[in-house]
């Protein structure tokens, strides 16, 4: 399988600090384009009608509706060989659906660049008052169970429960769906899963090592 083709996304943090760098794959490049498009025109009775079908399709395979072909199959990148899903087209189905499931009744919009999962999912966990002798909060009990999925549907399940506690936090929390999607379609190659896992515990810990130094390093070192 080749490699995705990478593309720079260069963010300006607030208060006027550095910029920083995140990386969206071919992937992550059009999913967090459909999902800034669909939240730029979230109040259009058309994309209403989208964001439903996309909802409703969560648990579907990718294409099994026509009515949201347009969203989460055209110009999809990848190679299909046979009728199966591919990766891709899994990962920007998932995506996607989740995006859907996100923003539903929000009137802020819920995709923002360079927000990982792992750093969304500790912005969530930091509005949790019990003290930490109880144990592990209901959202880190949550993503430690993503973090021990061996499958897709898997995962799909344990993130559809953390993107449903992010909605309904009292404080707005956002996502990258694109790098969601990247990471989505990496956890499906084989033996890449810890990687995927790895890049969230960094997220959520703030570690800050971006996907830009990994890159350019490998480049030194070719």
């Amino acid at each position: 399988m080749t490699e995705a083709m990478t593309i720079e996304t260069k963010i300006p943090v607030p208060s006027g600090g550095p910029t920083k760098t995140w990386w969206h794959g071919d992937v992550g490049s059009l999913v967090a384009r459909r999902a800034q498009r669909l939240q730029d025109t979230r109040e259009k009775s058309a994309t209403k009608a989208t964001l439903a079908r996309l909802r409703v399709n969560i648990n579907r395979e990718p294409g099994a509706d026509g009515s949201i072909w347009a969203v989460t199959m055209k110009d999809v990148p990848g190679h299909p060989f046979g009728d199966a899903s591919t990766p891709e087209e899994l990962a920007v189905h998932t995506a996607l659906t989740l995006f859907a499931i996100h923003q539903q009744s929000l009137d802020l919009p819920v995709h923002r660049d360079g927000v990982g999962l792992g750093r969304a999912v500790r912005q969530l966990d930091n509005l949790d008052e019990r003290s930490s002798d109880e144990g592990p909060s209901p959202v880190r009990r949550r993503f430690d169970a993503a973090l021990t999925a061996n499958s897709l549907s898997e995962l799909r399940y344990h993130l559809r429960g953390l993107i449903n506690l992010m909605r309904s936090s009292k404080s707005h929390i956002a996502l990258d769906y694109g790098m969601l999607a990247d990471d989505l379609r990496q956890f499906q190659q084989p033996g890449s899963a810890d990687a995927v896992r790895r890049r969230w515990a960094r997220q959520f810990y703030n570690i800050q090592k971006y996907e830009s130094e990994t890159t350019n390093q490998e480049k030194e070192d070719n």
